[in-house]
């Protein structure tokens, strides 16, 4: 209190206020009390009301400030708002990481883009490759984010209306190139070649649909071994996973690196169990199946890294000069 304030209330009424306000409000009966008392004391009755609203607003600002504290920071895993010093979840149980933050982050960017790419009718194949990959991240470790939710439903939308635009491109430009040979093959066989032009648009798709269903059927089968505690049939599945079966997906999008998630996921088992051997030995078989670029920027290689650096273990040999 500043020496004006001490001057309008001595202290046995101020300790007073400061009692009634415990509960952050001063209701109409204590107000008339704290006012009676003060006209017995012989002060001002209006500095003493404007006093005490004075404190009012103070308790009222510190408990404000003390909720948007307790608010802190989102989870990234449900998207509820979790106190700021918290590392787990209160709500879903996950722990809440810098690292699963930043990832959410640019997973929500790259998103994003691909929207921006999808609406814009520029290399649509190119983009649903790339959105692909992250929204089976998003799904697999972020899918009961609302916002994660909301922006897979968007993705798809727009993934759906680009191929229905792609294919009307394709007629069009099929026809503006070969006018006259469309006109006389619709005449005489019409049927027989929208069938096969139909077939023609739809095959790369099934392929590659059967290239992604491959690699989902593998990746949930490392996570429920690793839920039901088999890490060990984890390690063999993905140790004796070769590249020859992911070029069998028959697909140029489909490759070693997207399985990043099923190695991740037994790394983070093995590091929780504390078993950094094991989590170092699956890190080395991945880095040997992918790009050194590629290793250098998983989320396997930074995992490792920090579980390395935290336990004052040796990171040179899975150390890669890409790695940020």
């Amino acid at each position: 209190m500043d020496t004006t304030e001490k001057r309008i209330v001595p202290k046995e009424l101020d300790d007073l206020i400061q009692e009634y306000l415990t509960d952050g409000i001063i209701s109409a009966k204590e107000r008339q009390v704290l006012l009676n008392k003060a006209q017995a004391l012989g002060l001002n009755l209006d500095e003493v009301d404007l006093y005490i609203d004075a404190q009012e607003q103070k308790m009222q600002q510190s408990i404000e400030a003390a909720k948007n504290k307790r608010k802190g920071k989102t989870c990234p895993y449900c998207g509820e708002s979790v106190p700021e010093l918290t590392d787990k979840c209160p709500y879903c149980g996950k722990n809440i990481t810098p690292e699963a933050s930043k990832e959410l982050a640019e997973i929500i960017e790259h998103l994003e883009s691909a929207l921006v790419n999808f609406k814009s009718g520029e290399d649509i194949d190119k983009s649903k490759a790339e959105v692909e990959r992250y929204a089976r991240q998003a799904r697999m470790y972020y899918g009961n984010n609302p916002k994660i939710q909301r922006l897979l439903e968007e993705v798809e939308a727009e993934s759906e209306a680009a191929k229905v635009d792609a294919k009307k491109r394709f007629w069009l430009d099929l026809i503006r190139r070969n006018k006259q040979i469309v006109i006389v093959a619709v005449a005489a066989v019409c049927l027989g070649i929208c069938a096969f032009i139909s077939d023609y648009l739809d095959s790369p798709d099934r392929a590659y649909n059967n290239a992604l269903k491959e690699v989902e059927a593998t990746t949930e089968q490392v996570v429920d071994m690793i839920n039901d505690g088999n890490l060990e049939g984890a390690k063999s599945k993905l140790t004796t996973l070769s590249f020859a079966e992911v070029e069998g997906s028959d697909h140029k999008f489909v490759t070693m690196e997207d399985f990043d998630g099923a190695y991740l996921a037994l790394i983070n088992a093995y590091i929780k169990a504390g078993d950094l051997d094991n989590a170092e030995e699956v890190g080395a078989t991945f880095r040997g199946k992918v790009s050194e670029i590629a290793w250098g920027n998983s989320s396997c290689y930074k995992t490792l890294r920090k579980a390395f650096e935290k336990s004052n273990r040796d990171f040179s040999a899975l150390y890669s000069d890409w790695g940020n």
